[in-house]
């Protein structure tokens, strides 16, 4: 079975990717950097959900959970303090900031399997981001931004990391789901990303319960699904996938057992010191 490795240390990018392309998750348990990110995104989230967020459901409607949910999410995504605080936590764990490019921080809200309905707020069936992007050199950062449970948080399917899941992303087009959003077309019939058609076990899932302060690192190849919430506690967490260039350059990456996209969307990516994009859809 794959590894989950825990570290308190940085890794340096070459030795990093290579155990990460290889199937092993990393763990960088209680980087002080990760914790100023997480003060930064608390300060948003009570912002919008006011204060104890984790059960701003119990308040509010669904709608206004998801349309807030919406909000937070381009607040986050506009804010420059939160993208410095994002490279001083990738400077914290090894990361090269002038050949590493990234899709910028998702601030995600899941709310209780009941209230959890709209694209902010539903469950992600299982996936690998690989699916979308076609790019094997992809890296994912996961972490909460509250405490989480084995009932409300993220899993990974490790043994099925080299292992063919049936999937979605033969037929499904970034690009035409780009056309729809830009010519203000309804897109609930497409998809947002490819999903398994045949979904493994939750018996092969392994939930991910790291703490507040901890951020998990694995290949964007690894399969992964968020847990249907069944505790009375939203969860907020973040995420960010990243490319290294270098990789790119050479070739390296995650082996692509089923990924069939017909596209590559190097234009998602763009580099953590000055935004170049790492290339154009192709």
């Amino acid at each position: 079975m794959t590894a989950f490795t825990l570290v308190s240390d940085a890794i340096a990018d070459s030795e990093r990717t290579a155990r990460l392309y290889a199937g092993e998750i990393i763990v960088f348990r209680q980087v002080p950097a990760v914790k100023t990110l997480i003060a930064t995104l608390a300060e948003h989230v009570t912002a919008h959900y006011g204060e104890d967020p984790t059960r701003v459901h119990t308040r509010w409607s669904v709608d206004a959970v998801h349309d807030e949910a919406e909000a937070l999410r381009k607040a986050v995504a506009k804010d420059p303090a939160v993208k410095a605080r994002v490279n001083e936590m990738f400077e914290a764990v090894g990361v090269d900031l002038a050949t590493t490019y990234g899709d910028g921080l998702k601030q995600r809200v899941q709310p209780p399997k009941q209230d959890a309905e709209g694209r902010y707020l539903a469950p992600l069936g299982a996936h690998r981001d690989t699916w979308g992007s076609n790019i094997m050199a992809q890296v994912n950062w996961w972490a909460p931004v509250w405490p989480i449970a084995p009932e409300r948080t993220l899993a990974l399917f490790p043994t099925h990391f080299r292992r063919e899941v049936p999937n979605t992303s033969a037929d499904w087009d970034f690009a035409e789901l780009l056309r729809r959003i830009k010519a203000g077309e309804n897109t609930d019939d497409y998809p947002l990303l490819p999903l398994a058609t045949e979904p493994p076990s939750w018996e092969d899932a392994v939930p991910v319960t790291i703490e507040p302060g901890d951020v998990m690192a694995f290949s964007g190849a690894q399969l992964h699904a968020s847990v249907p919430n069944t505790t009375d506690r939203t969860r907020f967490s973040f995420e960010i996938r990243t490319i290294s260039g270098a990789d790119v350059d050479a070739g390296r990456g995650a082996p692509n057992v089923d990924g069939r996209a017909p596209r590559t969307t190097y234009q998602w990516f763009k580099r953590l010191t000055d935004g170049e994009k790492l290339g154009e859809m192709a």
